[in-house]
């Protein structure tokens, strides 16, 4: 993904275009965090004054379908390419969400779909619940950015959920360079990672967010979580009972920050819906 960024920018003399065309013709497969990321750069070049036009767009094609399913041209041209799509039972269609909505969005939107995918009680999705807003939290603080697009599939044969949020702001190499001038993306999303590390005093974000996420996600629940920003990509995985991370460094530039959230199900502690009632 930073890569097409680079591209775009040097193919343009460094400058961006005041028009940009982007061919969907040629598109045969998406993953959550390919729609998340396209919808950004949308955005993104919409705010830097470039007209993006989309071609391509014939409303036959399996994966403009399943754009088309997403609400993702219905976003971004203001139609559907066909009228009686709609979103598909395993999938929540592409959203933009604000801190200021996301927990409204989890308890009302996420968390019954998860529970009736996973077949268990919401009660066993709290823990998982918190670490998502937690992880808005840290997309308000850690990239200075208040708006992120999120978009969630179920893969059934996998018993898996793939969730993936993104945002165009600052990234999270820029933010800790502010505290480490000379800190690599790499080392920025490690340290962004860490226990109690934090770039703000608010009592909103204390610094427990992207290292609860990684325990909730990776150690206990054996899933993984993959974090994109600038020239860095870092794999979370669990290997034996411990956090392992598989760091990348890629060519070109992407700004802000993308989280790919592998869920799975067949870990999941079944909760009564009693217990956390009781709990609180």
């Amino acid at each position: 993904m930073p890569q097409v960024i680079h591209q775009l920018i040097s193919s343009c003399d460094r400058k961006l275009p005041k028009e940009l065309w982007i061919d969907f013709s040629t598109l045969d497969f998406t993953r959550p965090s390919g729609v998340v990321f396209i919808s950004n750069l949308i955005q993104w070049l919409d705010a830097k004054g470039t007209k993006v036009v989309l071609e391509g767009l014939s409303p036959h094609r399996q994966s403009n379908k399943f754009l088309d399913d997403a609400l993702f041209f219905e976003q971004h041209l203001g139609t559907k390419l066909r009228p009686y799509s709609s979103p598909r039972p395993t999938t929540i269609p592409l959203k933009k969400v604000t801190q200021a909505e996301s927990h409204g969005w989890l308890e009302m939107d996420l968390t019954p779909w998860l529970s009736n995918h996973f077949s268990v009680p919401e009660s066993s999705l709290r823990e998982f619940r918190v670490c998502l807003s937690e992880l808005f939290n840290n997309i308000a603080d850690h990239t200075c950015c208040e708006i992120g697009s999120i978009f969630c599939q179920y893969y059934p044969n996998e018993g898996r959920i793939l969730i993936s949020v993104a945002d165009f702001g600052a990234g999270i190499p820029s933010v800790v360079r502010r505290f480490s001038p000379k800190i690599s993306s790499i080392d920025a999303i490690l340290k962004a990672t860490e226990d109690g590390f934090t770039t703000k005093t608010s009592p909103r974000n204390r610094g427990a967010g992207l290292h609860y996420l990684l325990q909730n996600v990776v150690l206990r629940n054996g899933g993984s979580v993959t974090i994109y920003s600038h020239n860095g990509i870092v794999s979370f995985k669990k290997e034996g009972e411990r956090i392992c991370p598989h760091p990348r460094v890629v060519s070109g530039f992407s700004p802000g920050t993308l989280f790919d959230i592998e869920f799975r199900k067949d870990t999941i502690e079944v909760l009564d819906d009693e217990e956390e009632d009781f709990e609180w």
